[in-house]
């Protein structure tokens, strides 16, 4: 999963609707296939499904499955939905609330023993809106740990702030309500899933281990080199998994078919009540930047109406659902493309849809910086010297957070990152959990070296050899002076 505090999650460009209503389906389809085609000859590999009612206006694949392989992606093709799931999770607890079974208002001390006191005011309710006070993860996606030690270890976790007073997004309360999911109903995540959501709903291709699946359409991703990586089945999957690190927050599995079909069923009530509905869609909780977090969702106002939507990735892949319930839109795409603009796909297909303009693709990035420091780093000259940067906006800022992230003096630290990031994230996020993520990055880097760098937009994508996996920081830059950070983010993998 991608740990990220940044001002949104989307933000769709304003574009007035067609006089007349919304643009016809032929020219929407035709429009639709001739921006993705472009992206498709620029490196895009992956399923797209657009649809209106019960029209489906495209539903294609592009590229290979296995990268220089002869089989292609199809709309019928499997990748992972990353934190999508965490709808999946959200739907399980409402289906057990409506049955009477548990309330969203429940401390968390009613289904796990000995709480301690700093989480016993922690809800159901700020498990599922992301106000519990957990970090956003307490380790590796891919470790094989079991239901009780994952709890036993979330519960000695210490909070990042007084449970309720305000919004981290955290893997960490969906797992708990995985764990939750299985001891109300007695099924497993997975069989819970499937039996009261996935079958009403007519999905027979999403799940972690009980989806029909045909293992040739299983999508492969890509190194940065254009290698095959392999698939998350085989990543998360194998041996058992996925384990409790990833179980309930992310690793669930689907096609762009089988989620249609999910947003199909969440138009009526074959999964849930209308009430359950309400409470899944009302706006909770701020999350800066024009959005609010429901159960499972974010919610933003457009120029279309009203948006419920999410998405989730890994350094691999990347899926994104956007929903307009009003309108009855639904768009979502998986990809396994790791170039930003090929992930950034919901824009111009919202626009698209409703106002029939074509959006141009974002222009291909600049060409990466490559970096190599093999030896002792330098502790003379400017920072961005120091680590091998360009004197430019962009290194500087990434020279002047990797000095914050090496540091051992929290004074440091601190003046740096007062320094670094926007008041508008500081007083959002506010500063001390701020703090807490680079301090976290220290730890988990432990000793590192830049391997790479690329600009993205006006921020830039730094790539790190450290003592475990390859980390990816991703930073947001203000695009005009003083260049001060607006969003920070960080992918461990290759």
């Amino acid at each position: 999963m991608s740990s990220r505090i940044s001002t949104c999650l989307l933000a769709l460009a304003a574009a007035a609707a067609f006089a007349d209503g919304a643009p016809a389906d032929e020219i929407v389809t035709t429009r639709l296939r001739n921006f993705l085609d472009q992206a498709a000859a620029e490196g895009f590999t992956g399923s797209v499904l657009v649809a209106r009612g019960n029209r489906v206006l495209l539903a294609e694949g592009y590229g290979t499955t296995i990268p220089g392989g002869a089989v292609r992606v199809t709309a019928d093709s499997v990748f992972t939905t990353g934190s999508i799931t965490k709808q999946f999770t959200a739907a399980a607890i409402l289906k057990l609330e409506s049955a009477g079974r548990l309330s969203v208002d429940d401390s968390i001390s009613k289904y796990f023993p000995d709480v301690p006191a700093d989480k016993r005011t922690i809800t159901i309710h700020r498990l599922l809106t992301h106000t519990a006070g957990f970090p956003g993860a307490i380790g590796d996606d891919l470790e094989r740990v079991g239901r009780n030690e994952y709890v036993r270890r979330a519960l000695s976790t210490k909070l990042l702030f007084e449970p309720g007073s305000r919004y981290e997004y955290s893997n960490v309360g969906y797992s708990l309500l995985a764990g939750i999911v299985e001891l109300v109903s007695g099924k497993s995540y997975e069989t819970f899933l499937r039996e009261t959501l996935f079958v009403p709903a007519g999905m027979p291709k999403t799940g972690y281990h009980l989806a029909d699946w045909d293992p040739a359409r299983i999508v492969h991703g890509r190194t940065e080199s254009g290698g095959d990586a392999g698939t998350s089945v085989e990543r998360a999957l194998s041996d058992g998994g996925p384990g409790w690190h990833l179980l309930g927050n992310g690793g669930i599995h689907s096609t762009v078919g089988d989620m249609y079909r999910w947003h199909t069923a969440l138009q009526g009530d074959s999964v849930l009540t209308q009430a359950a509905k309400i409470k899944m869609y009302t706006k909770h909780i701020d999350e800066g930047g024009g959005t609010w977090y429901g159960y499972g969702w974010s919610i933003e106002p457009t120029p279309w109406g009203e948006m419920i939507t999410h998405n989730g990735g890994n350094p691999f892949f990347f899926s994104d659902f956007l929903r307009f319930p009003d309108s009855d839109v639904v768009i979502y795409y998986s990809t396994a493309s790791r170039e930003r603009r090929m992930r950034d796909l919901a824009r111009p297909l919202a626009r698209i849809v409703f106002t029939g303009e074509t959006a141009p693709l974002s222009p291909s990035s600049e060409t990466p910086i490559r970096i190599a420091i093999d030896g002792p780093l330098a502790a003379e000259g400017t920072p961005a010297k120091k680590w091998g940067f360009p004197a430019s906006y962009r290194g500087t800022r990434a020279a002047d957070l990797l000095e914050a992230i090496t540091s051992d003096d929290p004074a440091f630290r601190r003046a740096q990152a007062e320094a670094l990031f926007t008041p508008d994230l500081i007083a959002r996020r506010g500063i001390d959990a701020l703090l807490q993520m680079i301090e976290r990055m220290h730890g988990d880097f432990g000793q590192f070296r830049v391997l790479g760098a690329r600009p993205d937009g006006a921020g830039l994508l730094i790539v790190l050899d450290t003592d475990g996996p390859n980390a990816t920081i991703e930073l947001d830059l203000e695009a005009d002076e003083p260049h001060r950070i607006v969003g920070l983010g960080v992918q461990l993998g290759d």
